[in-house]
């Protein structure tokens, strides 16, 4: 209440103090010459201005933070194991086995048969027949007179008389006989041998070095007190307090080096025995017979009868009678004979013989030895051996980071703008008298 009071007589000492030389104070509200106060009295109009003030406060809040470590899991696994085994496993194959049989087999062939038969044949020939003239002139003249002469000629004919003969021809007939041969093939055999060897087997380990960090000092805020004073009210007489000010100030403590533990990951790299198979391979020889059919040639004599006909040669006394022409010479006229030959063409039957070969068809039955094959089915054990691969499960220790988060409670500032009401003053000229009275606090407004 007495705030309000004093209030307006100190903003009006404020205003009274304008110079060059000015110090304003409490937002300038209040204003203080330097020179002297005028010797008026002048009572100030008050009104407010909002100012705005930074408060830092301090918020919890929560945060996570990541903490790593190390911790070792069991990584199961399975590899596959090669387990050798040695069966009997049944082998088929099929093999010829040959079967001879006797069958009467027809042999057909054809043979030539001679046939004799006669047959008419004609023969053309021409005969001279002389034509007589009788003529009567007188003169000399030649007269041929023909004289007849009846001659046996030798004639030659030739006949075929057929001539058999019986011959042998080689008939080769093929045979079949088994022949049985040890042979060896190459047989691939394939072994494991083991191996050891040294492999490179890396694995990571952990290790923890010492790190420094620098933790920065904790902020907190303090509330500083200014403290008031005393003055004299010019108008009562009374003797007035100013109220201390608080105002809030944000500090910070130095900050801290602190030490942590920090994992630190390498690999290393170790040598261990590893055995592994390798696959060698060799060659055996494997005894087999092989049956092979032989194939030989057996040559028969056959008999066969060949008919040819030979030729015969015959003479027979052929009569023939010949024409003589003798020349006369007549001088006297006498009657002459002339005589012309006249061509008259003949035919004569000729009764003939000839022997024609007619082909026959022989069938003979003769025995031949037929060899069939038949296929019989063979089973033959083996041993073999078999590689199986036995699934087994291999359980190892494997180094495993794990991240968890942890909460953790922070306090973060935040600062914000308070709105604070400052009174503003608009002075009138003043009295003088009220300045005498205020001289002494005008003086020094902060006590």
């Amino acid at each position: 209440m007495r705030l309000k009071v004093y209030l307006p007589l100190l903003a009006a000492c404020l205003a009274l103090t304008a110079g060059t030389s000015a110090q304003a104070h409490h937002c300038g509200a209040v204003t203080l010459a330097s020179a002297g106060c005028p010797e008026t009295v002048c009572y100030p109009k008050v009104r407010y201005r909002t100012c705005y003030q930074t408060l830092v406060e301090e918020c919890p809040r929560w945060v996570c933070k990541p903490i790593y470590r190390t911790e070792l899991r069991e990584c199961r696994y399975t590899i596959c194991k090669p387990v050798y085994e040695t069966i009997v496993q049944e082998c088929r194959y099929t093999v010829c086995k040959p079967i001879y049989e006797t069958i009467m087999q027809e042999c057909r062939y054809t043979v030539c048969k001679p046939v004799w038969e006669e047959y008419d044949q004609v023969r053309h020939y021409t005969v001279a027949r002389p034509i007589y003239e009788t003529h009567v002139r007188e003169c000399h003249e030649v007269v041929a007179k023909p004289i007849y002469e009846v001659h046996h000629l030798a004639q030659k004919y030739v006949t075929w008389k057929p001539f058999y003969e019986t011959h042998y021809r080689d008939v080769p007939q093929t045979r079949y006989k088994y022949v049985q041969d040890v042979c060896y093939r190459p047989v691939v055999r394939r072994t494991y041998k083991p191996v050891c060897e040294m492999r490179p087997t890396y694995r990571t380990i952990c290790e923890y070095r010492t790190e420094q960090y620098t933790v920065p000092g904790k902020c907190y805020t303090k509330v500083e007190c200014i403290p008031g004073g005393t003055f004299c009210d010019p108008e009562t007489g009374a003797v007035c307090h100013k109220p201390p000010v608080y105002r809030t100030i944000t500090c910070q403590l130095p900050p801290q080096v602190c030490t942590r533990q920090v994992p630190c990951y390498r690999t290393i790299c170790e040598m261990k025995p590893f055995t592994r198979y390798v696959p060698e391979s060799y060659v055996e020889q494997v005894p087999y017979t092989v049956t092979r059919c032989v194939p030989y040639t057996v040559c028969h004599k056959v008999p066969y009868t060949v008919c040819r006909m030979v030729p015969q040669e015959h003479v027979r006394m052929v009569p023939v009678r010949r024409c003589r022409i003798i020349h006369e010479t007549i001088t006297r006229q006498v009657p002459y004979t002339v005589c012309r030959i006249v061509h008259e063409p003949r035919q004569e039957v000729i009764k003939c013989r000839r022997c024609k070969m007619v082909p026959e068809e022989v069938v003979k039955h003769v025995p031949v030895t037929v060899c069939r094959f038949v296929h019989e089915e063979v089973v033959k054990p083996v041993p073999v051996t078999v590689c199986r691969f036995v699934h087994e499960e291999v359980v190892k220790q494997v180094p495993v980071t794990v991240c968890e988060m942890q909460k953790e409670l922070i306090l973060e500032k935040r600062c914000r703008l308070v709105p604070v009401p400052v009174p503003v003053c608009e002075c009138e000229p003043c009295k003088p008298s009220l300045l005498n009275c205020l001289r002494n606090w005008c003086a020094d407004p902060c006590k």
